[in-house]
């Protein structure tokens, strides 16, 4: 399949945010509709069904696997790959009849979770368009809100016109269709006789790979400590990363018990509702207009920024219910404030991958990136325990909030000891 007299870039683009749309939006969005189907015709317990979730862990631990794979073998592969287990794992569930059965599927279904979502998109985003990568990460990342926003109602419609298993199949069929899409589009980076400025050769991904001013500087290959210099990179590596998991707890705090927190503030479950519809809202436009800023100011000042924002539009969730007591705070606010937070969280969503790439030599992107991903383990590990320990102790949600904003502030202070490094000689490049 030849792509003429048009550019193959978007459709690029355009593969891995389909891609990241289907898998955030049907294993995370879109979950709770199968829970009912489930706990009817099998009798298992909310609790054994919302186990399987559990095994979103495993993603992590398999990303450096699926990072290292990518160095060496490019995007295509991976995220081929990946979307044909994802779609495998749905189609074999009309034949599931005992528990173990569904949680075999369901680690099948997350081991690839990260060759689907960030791992091919930094790798592509950086190699077609590495000049204006940011507003385009931005765009590819939408995936994760637009499949917020679409998945849910989608797999609703389905279970309307046919059984859970059917529609799990047709689930399957469709990332099977956006794997075979995914190798006749995908390319790893543009002809090398492309007269577009912006996708020269020596432009594209796969030397040192930077917008920020601070690593474009012309270091000399001679006479450079390669023992200062691998400290230094180290340095970096765990900086950011302490950055990246602290930042994660947005996802395993914050976002899965927003709803309760503001229902149990007094808004009706409409309201509630609204404010999550208008979190993801404006998530997906902190992911353009944060990756856009980037291009400006670099990636390490915009993730301060909204690890800082998020620290403190947070800290106004966590207030909610006293708020809403003292009569401070509707209905109308109280979307605001949520709108404000998606927004900040929405640019920490873009900004992972870009971090990575302004920080680190971009040949080792795959393996550096799924390093990231593993650590985020501890994120997703952690944050529903703290959850649960605030409400069982508390009976509510302010004093996690608060403490996860704590880690935002951390984790944006983090990156005052990140230093862009000097690329290393030839011997010795690994961490």
């Amino acid at each position: 399949m030849r792509l003429q007299g048009i550019s193959r870039g978007p459709f690029v683009i355009a593969m891995v945010f389909t891609s990241t749309a289907i898998a955030i939006g049907v294993s995370q969005y879109a979950f709770g509709h199968f829970i009912a189907p489930l706990e009817e015709e099998f009798g298992w317990t909310r609790t054994q069904i919302g186990v399987s979730l559990s095994f979103l862990a495993v993603g992590g631990l398999a990303a450096p696997l699926l990072g290292k794979a990518m160095d060496r073998f490019g995007a295509r592969p991976i995220l081929v790959f990946s979307l044909v287990l994802f779609g495998i794992s749905f189609c074999l569930r009309p034949w599931i009849s005992e528990l173990w059965h569904f949680y075999a599927l369901s680690l099948l279904q997350f081991v690839p979770f990260a060759g689907l979502t960030l791992l091919p998109a930094g790798r592509l985003v950086a190699k077609w368009y590495p000049r204006i990568r940011g507003r385009v990460m931005g765009i590819a990342t939408m995936g994760n809100n637009i499949g917020g926003l679409i998945m849910p109602v989608s797999v609703a419609i389905l279970l309307t016109a046919m059984s859970w298993s059917q529609a799990s199949v047709v689930i399957g069929f469709i990332s099977l269709a956006v794997a075979v899409a995914a190798y006749y589009i995908v390319r790893e980076e543009p002809p090398a006789a492309d007269p577009r400025p912006s996708l020269a050769g020596k432009e594209a991904m796969g030397s040192v790979a930077s917008p920020s001013p601070e690593s474009t500087k012309a270091y000399p290959s001679e006479d450079i400590d390669h023992r200062t210099e691998k400290a230094r990179v180290r340095r970096s590596f765990f900086a950011v990363l302490n950055t990246l998991v602290l930042g994660a707890f947005a996802y395993s705090v914050f976002l899965p018990h927003v709803f309760p927190h503001l229902t149990q503030a007094g808004l009706s479950k409409a309201s509630a509702s609204f404010a999550l519809v208008v979190l993801a809202t404006c998530g997906a436009c902190g992911k353009y207009l944060f990756g856009w800023m980037t291009e400006r100011l670099g990636a390490k000042s915009m993730t301060m920024v909204s690890l800082i924002g998020q620290a403190m539009t947070g800290g106004l969730i966590a207030l909610i219910p006293f708020l809403v007591q003292a009569g401070l705070a509707g209905p109308g606010t109280v979307a605001v404030i949520a709108g404000l937070y998606g927004f900040f969280m929405g640019g920490f969503g873009v900004l992972m991958p870009l971090i990575v790439q302004e920080i680190f030599d971009m040949k080792q992107f795959g393996s550096i990136m799924g390093s990231m991903q593993f650590g985020q383990v501890i994120s997703f590990g952690l944050g529903p325990i703290i959850a649960g320990l605030s409400y069982d102790f508390q009976g509510g949600y302010t004093l996690a909030f608060s403490l996860t904003c704590g880690f935002f502030v951390i984790g944006a202070l983090s990156l005052l000891r990140c230093k862009s490094p000097q690329p290393l000689p030839a011997k010795g490049q690994g961490l």
